[in-house]
């Protein structure tokens, strides 16, 4: 019994350089999520705010895992979500629904690995609200708790949905 739009690899229209994985519309929560062919220990930048920003994630084999053209998947969805707010502004809001309301400072951001894995480090806590990292044996249930939480800025109808269609294909 769940509602909601998933948009995978799609292109955005109104800008070309935000290019999300997968884009999941639900009546309470919009989520950008990013996913990663890594797996095992990942470690994870110190939780300072610049480390975390601009800290480089490794996996047990020391392998870099970067966020397309930035340092770390974090500083990419941190890009992205920028970028998805600007087109939701643009070319979005004005085709909501009356009475839908959506604040997309509220977007959720979303790291897949398609690998089990096991994380040395953890997320600030000031991000820890709209910023998750799961893997395929958490993705599932770390999914339904983050789209099950009410927030008051988010409230999106499914006859709003076609807003978002229109500008991601």
């Amino acid at each position: 019994n769940l509602e909601g739009l998933l948009i995978a690899n799609s292109e955005c229209e109104a800008e070309k350089r935000l290019q999300i994985d997968a884009l999941l519309v639900t009546p309470r929560a919009v989520c950008i999520i990013d996913f990663k062919n890594f797996g095992g220990k990942i470690t994870l930048p110190r939780n300072a705010k610049t480390e975390f920003d601009f800290g480089k994630w490794t996996n047990e084999n020391g392998e870099f895992i970067k966020g397309g053209n930035s340092i770390n998947p974090f500083i990419q969805l941190k890009n992205q979500k920028r970028r998805f707010s600007e087109v939701y502004n643009k070319y979005i809001q004005k085709d909501l629904k009356t009475g839908d309301i959506f604040n997309p400072n509220h977007t959720v951001r979303i790291i897949c690995f398609q690998e089990e894995t096991e994380l040395n480090g953890r997320i600030p806590l000031n991000e820890a609200l709209n910023f998750f990292i799961l893997d395929k044996i958490t993705f599932l249930e770390g999914l339904l708790d983050i789209i099950d939480v009410s927030d008051k800025d988010v409230n999106i109808s499914p006859n709003s949905y076609d807003a978002f269609k229109k500008v991601f294909r």
